[in-house]
């Protein structure tokens, strides 16, 4: 019976080892059809073993071993202490540590990165660093040959000297951003401050001259076991310096300083540095090497595109508008791909192939006549549409009104008298009426014989305006023409006229006057009677001529 259980529990056994093999086995085969990035790193010195101050080349090779592209790839590394990169290559920055953006790796590719290191006066031994590789698609079961150590051996001198114990202050300065940082956010910087020295580091003072363009949020920043305060103005663009004191710093403890600050809007875009230092009274000129940190971040450079118009806001039927649309890149990426659209004119350009770029103008003329069956409100609408570097679509719009006018001057004008004698006073009344529907500014009143006769600054649509003049007659009999023009300016800047024409008529000379007089006679008495009468007929033509005239002009 003993035997039968033992084979039973080992069926058993056996069963469930096979279905946890078939579990793995499965496991790993739905893995296998699945294509994956695998990044890997190798790191090589040249050959030789370097001694202080001297310098060799820090290789590193990243390679995508796995079946799909891998993208975001970053390298990184500290820098081990006593050791400089000389001249980065373009793809990667260096504070503290080294940080290599290598992009997008497709299968199978490689990307050799070569860095000069410098080794500082005093450093020997063996130089130790980690490097690690990262992409943003690749899977946790792939990441286990993501890091890489890399080694030099510095010759030491055959002697050294026995040195006393010295503060050795060592800093290192980080922020939370994970990407571009948009304007008006909030970034947070932690600063390491580390005593690698064999004595108490006394009056630790820790500076951070922020970038310029961005503001500290806490004007009290936090450092552990000292304190901190901002100093700096928001004109123009900000400029702040955080300055972090403490009294004294152990030899192998840190501390740590926070400063939270906010991008401001005025910012540029671009790479943003914050440069740290730190300083001890007893710190030796031989350990300042390591006593400063940059942290370099980029802010996002933000596309926008702004649309105005320049034209008449005022026009008369027949007048040929010309207006300007005025499309500015306003913001900090060049543009392309631009269109305008517009309606209520004609465009002179209707696209632009780019590149717009910040800080440019691109002009469109726009057209049109004014109709007689046009509205007393005229609308013209625009909207542009531009692609950024990236393919986002932005746009604007803007709108314009014109106004319509009819204007119109009507003058009229009266006299005291329709005929009368060389010397006798005529006065006249000058009746103006503004018949349009805006106003007319700076109309003067001009009679041909009496020259000006007014200046009126401003008339209203509808207003009417009396002026008053007037003259002795002179010259020789006859009926005189006299023509009355009043001019001024539109809304539009266009000139506006009215004119009318009177007639006066001119008597004789009256008998005696002007002249020395003759002896009387019964002849002079016939003489005297005939042209009396003549003189009663032309006055009695002369005032229906008159009165006829002022009747017209009253209907009017």
């Amino acid at each position: 019976m003993r035997h039968a259980r033992s084979r039973r529990i080992g069926r058993v056994a056996t069963a469930v080892g096979a279905l946890l093999v078939g579990l793995a086995w499965t496991t790993s085969v739905a893995e296998a059809l699945v294509a994956t990035p695998d990044v890997t790193l190798a790191t090589a010195v040249s050959a030789g073993s370097p001694g202080p101050a001297t310098s060799f080349t820090w290789t590193l090779v990243a390679r995508n071993s796995g079946a799909a592209t891998a993208h975001d790839v970053v390298v990184s590394s500290p820098l081990p202490a006593g050791v400089t990169v000389v001249f980065p290559p373009p793809p990667c920055m260096v504070g503290s540590a080294v940080r290599c953006t290598l992009g997008d790796l497709d299968p199978g590719a490689r990307v050799r990165v070569q860095l000069d290191v410098s080794i500082q006066q005093g450093t020997c031994g063996e130089l130790r660093s980690v490097v690690a590789i990262s992409a943003s698609d690749e899977p946790a079961v792939a990441r286990n040959d993501d890091t890489a150590v890399a080694s030099a051996s510095v010759d030491c001198p055959t002697a050294t000297l026995v040195l006393a114990a010295t503060p050795d202050l060592v800093v290192d300065v980080t922020s939370d951003a994970t990407g571009p940082i948009q304007k008006g956010h909030a970034v947070r910087y932690s600063m390491t401050v580390a005593n690698a020295g064999s004595a108490v580091a006394h009056h630790v003072v820790v500076t951070d001259r922020l970038p310029s363009g961005v503001e500290p949020i806490n004007l009290l920043p936090k450092m552990d076991g000292g304190s901190c305060s901002a100093v700096g103005s928001t004109e123009g663009r900000a400029a702040f310096t955080i300055i972090c004191v403490r009294s004294a710093l152990d030899p192998g403890a840190s501390a740590v300083v926070t400063i939270d600050i906010r991008v401001g809007a005025n910012r540029s875009c671009g790479p943003m540095l914050n440069h740290v230092t730190v300083s001890a009274n007893d710190e030796p000129g031989a350990a300042r090497a390591n006593d400063s940190a940059t942290q370099v971040d980029r802010v996002l450079c933000a596309p926008s595109i702004q649309l105005s118009s320049q034209g008449p806001h005022v026009a008369r039927v027949g007048d040929h508008v010309r207006s300007v649309y005025a499309v500015t890149n306003d913001g900090e990426v060049s543009l392309h791909a631009l269109s305008l659209r517009a309606s209520g004119c004609v465009l002179s350009y209707r696209r632009h192939a780019g590149p717009l770029r910040p800080g440019h103008v691109w002009s469109v003329l726009c057209e049109r006549t004014i109709g007689a069956k046009s509205s007393d409100r005229l609308a013209i609408a625009a909207q542009v549409t531009a692609r950024t570097p990236d393919g986002t679509l932005i746009h604007d719009a803007t709108a314009a009104g014109i106004r319509v006018i009819h204007p119109g001057l009507f003058v009229a004008v009266r006299t005291s008298m329709t005929s009368a004698h060389p010397g006798d006073v005529v006065t006249y009344t000058f009746v103006l009426r503004n018949t349009g529907d805006s106003v007319i500014r700076g109309i003067s009143i001009v009679h041909d014989r009496l020259g000006l006769v007014g200046h009126i600054g401003a008339l209203r649509a509808g207003g009417t305006v009396r002026l008053t003049s007037g003259g002795a007659l002179s010259g020789v009999p006859e009926t005189l023409l006299e023509t009355t023009t009043a001019t001024g300016t539109d809304l539009s800047g266009s000139p506006v006229s009215g004119r009318t024409t009177t007639s006066l008529t001119v008597l004789a000379t009256r008998s005696g006057s002007g002249h020395a007089g003759t002896a009387f006679t019964g002849s002079d008495v016939g003489g005297a009677g005939a042209a009396a009468i003549a003189l009663l007929a032309i006055g009695i033509v002369a005032l229906q001529v008159g009165s006829r005239g002022r009747n017209r002009r009253l209907t009017r």
